[in-house]
Formats: C-alpha cells, structure tokens, sequence
C-alpha cells in the first residue's frame, strides 16, 4: 500500500491554511479520513491525480472543521440552545432537490446556509452585511469570472445543502457519490451516521446562533442514504421530498459528475454508471425502510413534473401539508425567483443512459420498488435516450 496522502500532513494543511487553527475537536474524524486516505491507495485509479483530488477535498474538510471548534470556543452558549424546528427538503440526486430548496428558501420565514459560509461554518451574519466578508466578495469575484455550473448552478448567496459541512465526521457521502475510492465506498455502507448528524446539529446551532429560533431549510439527496439516522437525531424535522423518474435522475447524475471531469484519478463512464445506479438504487430502499419504520413522521411528497410545470402550485401544497401559511410576500419572492432562474436557463442538459453504460431498462428493473411505490410514470420516450 503505497500513498502520498499522510492524515498528520493533510492536518497540517489545514492549520496552515485556517489561520494557524489546530483544534479539531475529537478524533473520531480520523477514523474515516484514515480509511479515505487508505482507500485512495488501494483504488483502481490509485495513483497522484486521484491523491490530488483526496487532498483538495479532505484538507477543505478539515478547514470546515477547524472553523466549527473556533466557532464553538467562542460561542459556547450556542451550543446549549434548543434547536429551531427543521424543514427538510430530500430526494434522489437530480430529483429537483435544489430547486425546490433554492424556490423555497425565498420566503424570509426560514434560514439555510448560505454556500459562502458553508466552507468555514460561523454566526451567520445578516445578508445586508455579506459584502464586507472577505470569504464572501472572493467567492462572488470567482463565481463572476467562472461563470456557474450550468447543470448545477449555485451561486455564493444561495442556500447550500447540507453535504459540504456534515462532511466533518468524515462520514460522508461526499467521497462515495463521486470519488473513486471502492474501499471507501464499502466502508461508508456499513456506518452509522448518528454522529455525524448531532455534529452537524451543533453546526446550525453555531450558524444560526444570532437567529436561534427561526425554522430551518434544509437539503441534501445524502440524507435518503442516511435517514434513519436522520429522524433518530432530529426528531420533531419534517421533510419534503421530491421524486422523479430515475432513468432520468441516475443519468442526469452521471452527467453532472461527468461534466466536472473524469480521466485520470476517477471513474470511467461505465464504471460512474454502474457505482451511481448502486449506491443510489440502495439510498431509495433505505429511505423507504425508514420511512415505514416510523409512520408518525411529516412526509410530503412532490412529483417532481407537477412541481417542473407550475412550481409555485406545488409550492402552495406543500405549505397546505405542512399547516404553514404562505404569506404574499412569500409567493412574490418565490415568482422573482423563477423569473431569474428559469429551468433551463444554462442551456438544455442532454444526456443517455447508454453514455454511461447503463439502459433504461436496467434502471427501471433496479429501482421498480421505487418506481411503483410514488407511481411514477416512464417517458415515453425510445431506450437510451
């Protein structure tokens, strides 16, 4: 076994580039980080691209964590505050989750996380005052010179899903929905990720700190992959959940992870169609087991076409499930927001099943518990397109 990646190197890093910061809080990250940095070496891609990519995207972790224990050190009472109620937006992967989230989060009754902050969770401040952030006028200046990705647009200011700081444990599906780490991937299955739900609750204790009691949005398609976990730990959330046909959402995922680039250090076409289809075929059973497992639970669900055709009428039932009121205002916000982010706005996303060796047969017959069980309908449309 053989690796540049060194766990007490990639700590280095970290420190060194969070200010000096060496508190990471409990070692428990450093079982799952040892185990990437392991997997990373034994993958069939091993090799120093692959290494630069676990590199990247264990030492940004890292930072994430470091901010979160510096947040906490000085705000310690944060920590002991009732958490506000959650409202929780879930779904496959290129199910519609962001833009239910991102229609949603227009209405000023909530607070989610803005993308900026997300990378070194603090007390978010008020929006009229992220123009004198450093962390945020960098990202804008980025975003603006880089143009968004057109398949997953997700500016600075936007709501971020929850990914990016439940990653701190280490447990995460950050490094199983797209990095070709196999043995990673096998270990992550068999985890419990309890813990890393109550870091991530302490974690919007520390972002909402000066806004404690407002509802949360929240979001992130891992979350069907871990949500027994999920209601164990956040017990009064309710969640609303969006479905679509999968021969359209496994694909589309493959295509977003492939337009970030494959080639050396990460999977081939066939072998990012395959890993997808799996691990996300069994993030759906998972979801339904526990969803059965407790029927007192708040689940609304959204089919994602009535929601793509008029999103505000599926927005208005949602809030009728949930006895939340929808208040004018609201709806005004929300309507801005699809003026200004119209589907589509980056150009049509095209993609077949058969670019990523799959048909869509094969996804239908892995996932037709999922399929019968919302009663969603199959384009009509001929194989692989």
């Amino acid at each position: 076994m053989s690796t540049s990646l060194v766990v007490e190197e990639l700590e280095e890093l970290a420190s060194s580039a969070a200010g000096g910061l060496t508190d990471f809080g409990s070692d428990d990250y450093r079982v799952g980080l040892q185990v990437l940095v392991d997997a990373a070496s034994t993958s069939p891609h091993a090799g120093a691209a692959l290494d630069e990519r676990v590199r990247r995207s264990s030492v940004a972790v890292l930072i994430s964590r470091l901010a979160s224990q510096a947040g906490w050190t000085a705000r310690p009472e944060c920590l002991a505050a009732p958490l506000a109620p959650l409202v929780v937006v879930v779904g496959l992967p290129r199910s519609g989750t962001t833009a239910l989230h991102q229609i949603l989060a227009a209405d000023p009754a909530y607070q989610w996380i803005p993308a900026w902050l997300a990378p070194r969770p603090r007390p978010r401040p008020p929006q009229s005052n992220w123009g004198e952030n450093a962390d945020y006028r960098a990202l804008i200046a980025a975003y603006q010179a880089n143009g968004p990705n057109p398949f997953h647009d997700i500016a600075p200011g936007d709501p971020e899903e929850c990914l990016q700081v439940m990653s701190q444990s280490f447990v995460s599906m950050l490094w199983v929905s797209s990095a070709a780490v196999p043995d990673y991937h096998e270990w992550f299955i068999d985890q419990d990720e309890r813990a890393s739900y109550r870091r991530y609750a302490d974690n919007l204790r520390l972002i909402g700190a000066d806004d404690p009691d407002r509802t949360w949005l929240l979001k992130n398609p891992s979350h069907t992959f871990g949500m027994a976990a999920m209601l164990a730990e956040f017990p009064d959330a309710v969640f609303v959940h969006i479905y679509r046909d999968p021969v359209e959402s496994i694909v589309s995922g493959c295509s977003l992870i492939a337009s970030m680039g494959l080639g050396a250090g990460t999977f081939t076409p066939s072998e990012l169609g395959a890993h997808r289809l799996r691990i996300w075929s069994l993030a759906a059973e998972r979801m339904e087991a526990a969803r059965s497992a407790v029927t007192d639970r708040v689940f609304v669900d959204v089919d994602y076409r009535a929601f793509v055709a008029d999103p505000v009428a599926a927005v208005r039932e949602v809030y009728a499930s949930l006895s939340r009121p929808l208040a004018p205002e609201a709806e005004r916000a929300m309507r801005q927001w699809m003026r200004e982010r119209p589907k589509d706005k980056h150009g049509v996303h095209r993609y077949q099943a058969a670019d990523f060796g799959l048909t869509d047969t094969e996804i239908r017959d892995r996932m037709a518990a999922y399929i019968e069980h919302y009663g969603i309908r199959s384009l009509s449309r001929t194989e692989g397109v």
